[in-house]
């Protein structure tokens, strides 16, 4: 039912004042009509009087209505001309009435030429009804003929709506939710039987009206393959492949699946733009950028990330920073690989890392026992390396790498025996430990006052053996320690040392640390667990586009065709015309 302030435009055939309101208003239309005759048609003279009484018998009323509907009978008959498609009687009924001779079963042979031919022709039709004020329909029919030809959206009581039957393609229905309730007020019963046919940009809208939801798989019932992709691609993302999204040219999902694949990703441009306005980071960095970056160990990306990430990886990349504090982090974020670079750069250890707590930590350990001995800083390098050496299970080739610094620690203390016993640790033979084994027997052989200093001038400079970056790090190390003579001496004497080895090509003096600096380097891996899913492809239609709107309008209007009556009637409802 109807609350009583809303406006009563339904009428029904059993209410004398409806019925008077319908007379009155039909009597206001052909008024306004006279008075303002259609500026595209020519003016002539018109039927005579004999000729207008002859049409009220086919209930059409007034000198502009016969013209009107003259000229939607001449099309019909010229569009329908050999269609073996249209009834015989109704092209007859047709032809009689444009022969002057207007039958009351004109209604009827039109709604069955409509009911053959074009959809056009439909909405061309009912233009005329209701432009010219046929009562040709239902009171039912009038109200909803009114609403769709209205400009503006009216309402239309339930009692007077198409029945589910009536409406079988949901056409009303959707037009009357898009044009007055709104998108979300469309019922879900209605949805599928519009999606097979509805334009996309109206699912759209009902998609973003939160009606269309990936459980409808409206992709299954489109007959364009492009639009089966679009809404695939608009609901249920993770099922788009890369062709596919090749194909829609989603740049968003190729970007991340070129992320995925380890290749280099390009600046984005103006998002990038944005960004970079908001965060202060780089230009071209959007998340797969700032990610990227996080995955090499760049701690600067960490604020562009929480602008760019979703609330819960947010939360998860909070876990990371929090964890840099003490060295403890759960074991999701440990088994993440390509988070490991970002964890070494914000966490600075104390102490002694111990190797057993995670495969990280050893790294880890592994990485600090090097820092150590390359910052001078042997009391921490051999804690260290203690702890290293006593974990018996971790990568070979890191405690091959724990054992040779071991050696060398005690190679700085003059143990040469201690080296020697642990190089002979060392599980497979390498070139690099054989160096290093031949130096300490060499050495042995020496007086102690003979031998040369036991450390290596590349690790005092703080580089591994034989580094061809040597001389720029030497300089860089005097301009920060100029006004330290103690530390001043010590680097001229790892210069002159280096200096006079490489002129006498003979590094043979020189333990050799590390032995492989693959052991130490942190994986690049991706950081998964940072990677955020592929979000739904944006829209790429105009929200209730007035285009859309119109075509499931015109769609109505077809659907609307068997409310025709089969013979006209008069505008008081008092009689039928008789032949």
């Amino acid at each position: 039912m109807v609350n009583d302030d809303r406006p009563a435009t339904g009428l029904g055939p059993a209410a004398p004042a409806q019925r008077a309101a319908m007379v009155e208003a039909w009597r206001e239309q052909r008024r306004a009509r006279r008075l303002r005759p259609d500026a595209d048609e020519p003016q002539t003279t018109g039927p005579d009087g004999f000729a207008l009484r002859r049409w009220r018998r086919a209930g059409v009323f007034g000198a502009d209505a016969v013209r009107r509907v003259e000229g939607l009978l001449t099309d019909l008959r010229d569009a329908r001309s050999g269609d073996a498609a249209a009834p015989d009687w109704a092209m007859q009924v047709l032809t009689r009435s444009l022969a002057g001779d207007p039958a009351p079963q004109l209604p009827s042979a039109v709604r069955a030429l409509l009911e053959h031919g074009d959809p056009h022709d439909v909405v061309t039709a009912m233009a005329v009804v209701h432009e010219a004020g046929l009562p040709w329909l239902t009171p039912q029919g009038q109200i909803r003929l009114e609403h769709l030809m209205a400009p503006e959206p009216t309402f239309v009581a339930r009692e007077m709506r198409p029945s589910l039957t009536e409406d079988a393609s949901g056409a009303f229905a959707t037009q009357y939710s898009l044009r007055w309730d709104g998108p979300a007020g469309l019922p879900p019963a209605v949805c599928g039987r519009i999606l097979p046919w509805a334009p996309v940009g109206i699912v759209d809208d009902l998609i973003d009206a939160g009606v269309v939801t990936r459980d409808d798989e409206p992709w299954k019932t489109r007959p364009d393959a492009r639009e089966r992709d679009y809404l695939r691609a608009r609901l249920a993302p993770e099922q788009v492949d890369q062709e596919t999204a090749e194909a829609l040219e989603w740049q968003e999902y190729l970007r991340r699946r070129r992320f995925l694949d380890g290749e280099h990703v390009d600046p984005v441009g103006a998002e990038a733009a944005d960004l970079t306005d908001e965060t202060g980071d780089e230009p071209g960095d959007d998340v797969y950028g700032l990610l990227q970056r996080a995955a090499d160990g760049d701690a600067s990306a960490v604020k562009g990330l929480e602008y760019a990430l979703p609330r819960y990886l947010v939360l998860r990349l909070r876990q990371v920073q929090d964890g840099a504090l003490t060295g403890n982090w759960p074991p999701n974020l440990l088994a993440d690989r390509g988070l490991w670079p970002l964890m070494a750069t914000l966490w600075e250890p104390k102490a002694a890392v111990s190797p057993r707590r995670s495969t990280f930590h050893a790294l880890s350990a592994l990485r600090h026992a090097y820092d150590s001995l390359c910052a001078g800083d042997l009391k921490r390098a051999r804690a260290q390396v203690e702890l290293l050496v006593e974990h018996d299970q971790g990568d070979p080739r890191q405690q091959a790498e724990a054992w040779n610094m071991s050696a060398y620690l005690a190679l700085l203390d003059e143990n040469l025996d201690g080296a020697l016993a642990a190089l002979r640790l060392i599980e497979k033979d390498h070139p690099r430990t054989e160096h290093n084994r031949d130096l300490l027997e060499r050495r042995r052989t020496q007086p102690r006052n003979d031998r040369p200093h036991p450390s290596n001038p590349y690790l005092e400079l703080g580089l591994p053996h034989q580094s061809p970056f040597w001389k720029q790090r030497y300089r860089e190390l005097r301009r920060e320690f100029a006004d330290d003579r103690e530390e001043a001496a010590r680097l001229n004497r790892a210069m002159r040392r280096i200096q006079q080895a490489e002129q006498q090509e003979d590094l043979t003096d020189f333990f050799v640390l590390p032995l492989d600096a693959d052991a130490f380097r942190l994986p690049d891996d991706l950081p998964i667990t940072l990677v955020p899913p592929i979000e739904p492809m944006p829209r790429r239609t105009a929200p209730l586009d007035p285009d859309d709107v119109d075509t499931v309008r015109r769609r109505a209007l077809v659907d609307l065709l068997p409310t025709l009556l089969n013979a006209p009637r008069r505008p008081d409802h008092q009689h039928r015309t008789t032949s």
